[in-house]
């Protein structure tokens, strides 16, 4: 047997957030100096330090908008030291961050305050919150025993303003969010490793001052531990207690005193001499640890022996080889090259040669040195104890966080849809889930009896309790002290079948207990079971967001955020919440109905723009104009939130509004400029092609349309400037410039003024159908009279020109509005 100096683990280096872990067997000290290394240095242990480096955060509007970090924790650490930092791009004012951290899974909350669906089991494990400014300065965050392995957590923006800001008009604020955190890894801990002896029984003898570490891997079907102390006494000091120690117990992690799935047992309560012995139900397949304590400056000599009771019949060699498997494991450069007996004496019938040998092997060891212990299995103990157990099989379909569990096929290969029970003991159901890959989604865990029972001499109940990690048995009044709880009988429709809803679950082993049994017509009138089985129906699928959906008012979505793929619900309508259930802040549906026919009939106002047009012969404007009319009306119809139809693709005809919109500014202004034919159409297909680059390019920014609208107003007051020159007069006339030109103006600049500073998202379609109307009655008043063919930019002879005053006065007759052409000298 070899025993391993200490294991360490250290970050030589990082990528981004992944860290690149080395295993080796010596120590390796941190040469970093930084007062938290200081600090936890000064604690004692081995000082790790893992960074992630700076990311943006979002503003929370739900759960889509967080950010995720994941942190790897190691073995053996008694604290871990989080240290967030967040800045602001420049001249912005810091912005609330708030920061929700958890092992294993991504935390389940609602910052906004929003009700979570009825079923939803949320608070399985702690979760810790962090609230920091974007001002550089440093927040702290310490985990008292941290557990090993993967820790999520998500970052968001705490922003109650609703303003909608246009881009380009506002300072565009960013935020970033970096993390570091420091480890104190424990380093005497005694590894103990689980081997099978017929003959005799290895107990380990300690000298325990203060407090030590004991650490053990606990195989599949182990049904109890059993932690026995005893020839336990009090060194220097007569006048303790026969035996004070106290004994904490915790799976995955160093024993907390405050954390509730450590158990802790007082050995000088029991009050049985120099004998103590604790027993607990342990977690399948992971690492346990055992820390023994002793008062301030005692001394206590002590011989341990853990146990184990196993309930499958797996034989001494499987366990010898998971020993020699773990030793591999600890330490994969070293070679059992040293006897067995020079780290660990097997007992004997002398007492003083045990002693004796144990205090030579405590000199030799280090940190974490590598000890048998026996593992135990009786048939008695199995009979009585253990209860059957099923292994559910996992089926995955296409898609991420679609699988479902099954019963093994029997032996015609047809999974059977029913269960049959024992009435006399409960029964275990088990099913595992992975690591990251199964965490994004919901598992769903429905339970209910076989509407094929007899119930004419009693009614059936099954009470079950659905826990991770550690099997639980419900009490006499169906209730899980840890895990949820499912209750089902046959007298009541509405206790028929129950369901819980587990949001990103945790890895692990999962158990589902069902504990039978039967009562008259009250739930009370407790009697036996005229059957020895009871049949029940269960089902545990997983899928996105809440089964799939996210009820009527909401969208169920996929988002990777930090390489990491999560499900979650974007809501409508006002609804907020995990599944979009909660309706207190709802909008109401004439409200919701209001908005659709405001934002969709308010593009009408485009039709007097189109019909002058038509009249004026400006036939490519009119096409322009009909156009932006359509699809504003579609795109709006299908981007409500209740009320809505979609013709197509809703970023196809987002692309076709603001193309058209846009592009119907360039073609007024160039009709206004009253350029010759040749010009006019070169300048509206290159109009075209900018435009539509600009708008594929940033179809939002506020470039995309300051430069189309200004290259078109240059080229419209350089013509007119021309005309001015060439007639030594105002172009056009007073009278256009009072009655059509000033009217348009204002208008257009009254509704960019509305659009661009007084648009929130609870205003918006009022707002934005004040846009759509000011819009449309600019371009009535700014489309100008139709040019005739030989104007004053004819490109015949200019004797061929008509009288300009003839023209005006034609054309006054006939139009409305005044001619663009100047007055008469």
């Amino acid at each position: 047997m070899v025993m391993c100096g200490s294991w360490r683990r250290m970050w030589l280096g990082r990528t981004m957030s992944l860290p690149f872990f080395v295993f080796l067997c010596q120590p390796i000290l941190s040469t970093a100096n930084y007062p938290s290394d200081q600090k936890l240095s000064a604690e004692g242990g081995t000082v790790l330090r893992e960074v992630l480096a700076g990311r943006q955060v979002y503003v929370y509007r739900s759960y889509k908008d967080v950010q995720i970090f994941h942190f790897s924790v190691p073995q053996h650490v008694s604290t871990a030291l989080y240290n967030f930092t967040a800045n602001d791009t420049l001249a912005c004012d810091p912005r609330s961050i708030t920061v929700y951290l958890q092992a294993q899974s991504y935390p389940v909350v609602n910052p906004d305050g929003a009700e979570f669906p009825p079923g939803l089991w949320v608070n399985r494990s702690q979760v810790y919150e962090v609230h920091l400014r974007s001002d550089l300065k440093p927040s702290y965050l310490s985990v008292p025993y941290p557990v090993t392995g993967d820790w999520f957590m998500v970052a968001f923006i705490n922003e109650t303003s609703n303003r909608i800001t246009q881009a380009g008009l506002f300072p565009s604020c960013h935020s970033w969010l970096q993390a570091e955190v420091t480890y104190r890894q424990e380093n005497d801990i005694v590894t103990v490793v689980p081997e099978i002896h017929s003959h005799q029984e290895i107990q380990l003898y300690q000298k325990v001052e203060g407090s030590q570490y004991y650490r053990f891997y606990v195989p599949s079907s182990t049904w109890l531990v059993f932690v026995n102390i005893s020839n336990c006494v009090v060194l220097e000091d007569e006048n303790m207690p026969s035996c004070p120690v106290n004994i904490s117990f915790r799976a995955r992690a160093l024993p907390s005193p405050n954390s509730t799935d450590t158990v802790i047992h007082k050995c000088d309560e029991e009050g049985v001499g120099d004998v103590c012995t604790m027993q607990v139900v342990p977690e399948e397949e992971t690492w346990h640890y055992v820390r023994l304590t002793t008062p301030p400056g005692t001394s206590v000599q002590l011989s341990m022996a853990v146990k184990f009771y196993l309930c499958d019949d797996t034989g001494g060699s499987s366990y010898h080889l998971l020993s020699k498997l773990n030793l591999n494991q600890l330490c994969p450069e070293e070679r059992y090259s040293t006897p067995i007996s020079s780290y660990f004496n097997y007992p004997s019938n002398n007492t003083d040669e045990i002693s004796n040998g144990t205090v030579t092997t405590k000199e030799q060891v280090q940190s974490r040195r590598i000890l048998f212990m026996p593992a135990m299995n009786t048939k008695q103990l199995t009979e009585e104890n253990c209860w059957p157990r099923h292994r559910l099989v996992k089926k995955t379909f296409g898609g991420n966080f679609v699988f479902e569990y099954d019963l093994p096929p029997d032996e015609n290969d047809s999974v059977p849809l029913l269960l049959n029970i024992t009435n006399a003991s409960p029964t275990l159901l088990t099913f595992n889930l992975e690591p990251i890959i199964d965490i994004g989604g919901t598992v769903s865990v429905e339970l209910a009896i076989s509407p094929f029972m007899n119930i004419s001499k009693h009614n059936f109940s099954v009470a079950g309790c659905v826990s991770l990690g550690i099997r639980e048995e419900a009490d006499v009044n169906g209730e899980c002290s840890q895990g949820y709880s499912l209750l089902v009988n046959t007298s009541s429709l509405n206790d028929a079948a129950a369901l819980v809803l587990i949001p990103f679950p945790e890895p692990g082993p999962w158990f589902l207990t069902l504990s039978p049994g039967c009562y008259l017509s009250n739930a009370s009138e407790v009697v036996g079971c005229s059957v020895n089985v009871t049949t029940v129906i269960f089902g545990v699928t997983s899928a996105s967001c809440l089964q799939g959906k996210c009820g009527r008012y909401g969208s169920c979505y996929q988002y990777i955020s930090g390489g990491f793929i999560f499900s979650t619900c974007v809501c409508d309508a006002g609804y907020r919440g995990w599944g979009c259930t909660d309706s207190s802040e709802a909008t109401p549906n004439w409200k919701l109905l209001l908005a659709t026919l405001l934002l969709t009939l308010s593009n009408l106002f485009f039709l007097p723009a189109i019909f002058l047009a038509l009249k004026r012969r400006y036939f490519a404007e009119a096409i322009v104009y009909a156009f932006t009319m359509v699809f504003s009306t579609f795109y709006h119809a299908c981007d409500q939130e209740a009320y809505n139809f979609c013709l197509m693709r809703l970023s196809v005809m987002q692309f076709c509004d603001f193309y058209s919109a846009i592009f119907s500014f360039w073609v007024t202004l160039i009709a206004m400029a009253d350029l010759p034919h040749s010009l006019y159409s070169l300048l509206h297909v290159a109009g075209a092609l900018i435009v539509a680059l600009g708008v594929e390019y940033d179809r939002t920014g506020l470039w995309v349309f300051v430069v189309p609208s200004a290259s078109a107003f240059v080229i419209m007051a350089s013509s007119w400037v021309w005309h001015c020159k060439h007639q030594r007069g105002c172009y056009p006339s007073r009278h256009y410039w009072l009655t059509c030109l000033l009217p348009g103006v204002l208008l257009a600049a009254s509704g960019l003024i509305c659009y661009a500073f007084f648009e929130t998202h609870d205003n918006y379609y009022y707002v934005h159908s004040v846009w759509h109307a000011t819009m449309a009655l600019a371009i009535l008043c700014l489309l100008p009279p139709r040019r005739e063919k030989d104007g004053i930019f004819s490109e015949t002879h200019p004797s061929s020109q008509p009288d300009l005053r003839a023209y005006r006065s034609t054309e006054t007759e006939h139009d409305p509005l005044p001619s663009l052409q100047m007055s008469s000298p």
